[in-house]
């Protein structure tokens, strides 16, 4: 597949790494010299300067002979434009990333139709309110600093930190006592080592364990990593930005949870429009990152400080505020990947990275129809994906032990219709399961259904 990429920030770097190790053509347009230089040395692969919505300038990208075309920079407009001109080649499908939420209206995500009719965009993303939806689930799943939701609900995947106060500390994973319905299906060590664990691996203190399996158990297993539950009531946001201000309407919404919310806002005039669009969340004026601020407004009390205020600077010092002051949980937004090593360095665990989220998303179009779903798991080589299993593979009838399934690939969890299965050697697949599928970065799904049925 040809596919174009138009922006070389930090989504359009991520994509064309990601699609290079599935053995994508991909030819990618920076408009920045430096920027497009740097990228063409670093992933090895056709780089033009230019402006994408540059009719000469997609032509020497080879629009003609694209597929797909992903417009990922800055520019909202660029984006559009650079999609309506594919659809005049009849680019088959087409994806915009739309930061401006006006711009989108009030579009999901990932809704495809009018947008398609109106001006040739298959696929709107708009970051920022990915970004919210991510961290409400992580709220609504404090004991975890990752969590994915399969199968409408049916499973999730969860990763925890293994603290100190964990009961299964030096156990192997075959001596582990999880509850029935869940898996351990990767580990990363506090040296930064990343496995795909078997039965004698052990779990230490400080390890990400990452967990799948049916919803209604994910919530204990993690306890058992963790430590004891804590009830989630007050949630203080520092930015009233999009992040903010989507994140409050998303907790505003929630019907089983009755959460405190407040946001905090340098600017006045967005602190009133704010307050006009939110019935239910306090917002106030203020700079967060002001020690005095912070105690005024007893921000040591939150069960959750929400860090989203775009400056990844202020960011990490609202964070580390946040520590000193023995908030149980703070979530930050990384803005620029620069920055990831600063975080672990002062010890901000939960990041949540817009350009990874707008990444993922997009790259479920590049794969196979039957990708339902795919998560690229923060600083790791390795993603998490649903995929619908076709009747045309001859793995459909074989027991797992049979299927001779490429390394690098652990099948977690298989959801059959309203059953969820955590599957062994002696499972046999069955055309339409839900395979939630946990795998090294490198794996190719192609290599997963390379075995038509005769």
């Amino acid at each position: 597949m040809h596919i174009v990429i138009i922006g070389g920030g930090d989504v359009g770097r991520e994509l064309a790494l990601n699609l290079a190790h599935k053995q994508q053509k991909i030819a990618v347009v920076e408009k920045d010299r430096h920027r497009a230089e740097q990228l063409g040395e670093e992933l090895d692969m056709t780089v033009i300067i230019g402006n994408g919505a540059n009719l000469d300038v997609l032509n020497k990208a080879k629009i003609k002979n694209a597929e797909m075309l992903i417009a990922v920079t800055g520019s909202d407009e660029v984006n559009i434009i650079a999609c309506m001109i594919a659809k005049k080649f009849e680019v088959s499908f087409t994806v915009a990333r739309v930061r401006d939420p006006e711009s989108a209206g009030s579009i999901d995500v990932d809704t495809r139709g009018l947008i398609h009719k109106q001006v040739g965009i298959d696929m709107i993303i708009s970051p920022e309110k990915a970004v919210a939806q991510e961290i409400a689930k992580t709220i609504n799943f404090p004991e975890a600093v990752e969590v994915e939701h399969f199968a409408r609900g049916k499973a999730m995947m969860v990763a925890t930190t293994v603290t100190s106060e964990a009961r299964l500390v030096d156990q192997t994973l075959q001596e582990l006592s999880l509850p029935r319905g869940c898996i351990v299906v990767g580990i990363k060590r506090p040296d930064g080592g990343f496995v795909l664990p078997g039965g004698r691996n052990k779990i230490q203190i400080g390890d990400k364990v990452y967990l799948i399996g049916k919803s209604d158990v994910m919530r204990k297993a993690s306890q058992l990593l963790h430590h004891e539950p804590k009830r989630i009531n007050r949630v203080i946001i520092l930015g009233g930005g999009v992040i903010g201000y989507s994140l409050a309407s998303i907790l505003e919404s929630d019907k089983q949870n009755s959460f405190l919310v407040k946001i905090i806002e340098k600017d006045a005039e967005r602190v009133d429009e704010l307050n006009r669009k939110l019935s239910r969340t306090t917002v106030l004026q203020g700079d967060g990152t002001e020690v005095s601020y912070f105690n005024e407004e007893e921000i040591a009390e939150a069960d959750i400080l929400v860090a989203a205020t775009e400056d990844d600077r202020t960011n990490i010092v609202a964070s580390i505020m946040g520590q000193k002051l023995g908030v149980h949980k703070i979530i930050s937004e990384l803005t620029r990947i620069s920055y990831a090593s600063t975080y672990e360095t002062v010890g901000v665990e939960e990041t949540i990275n817009p350009h990874l989220i707008t990444a993922a998303q997009i790259l479920r179009f590049t794969r196979r129809e039957d990708v339902v779903s795919l998560s690229l798991l923060k600083e790791e080589a390795a993603e998490v994906m649903e995929v619908i299993l076709p009747e045309s593979v001859c793995v459909v009838g074989q027991r797992i032990a049979d299927a001779d399934f490429p390394r690098g690939l652990l099948i977690g969890t298989i959801v059959r219709g309203d059953e969820v299965i955590i599957p062994d050697g002696d499972t046999v697949l069955k055309a339409g399961d839900h395979l939630i599928i946990f795998a090294i970065a490198c794996f190719q799904l192609d290599r997963f259904f390379a075995c038509p049925k005769d």
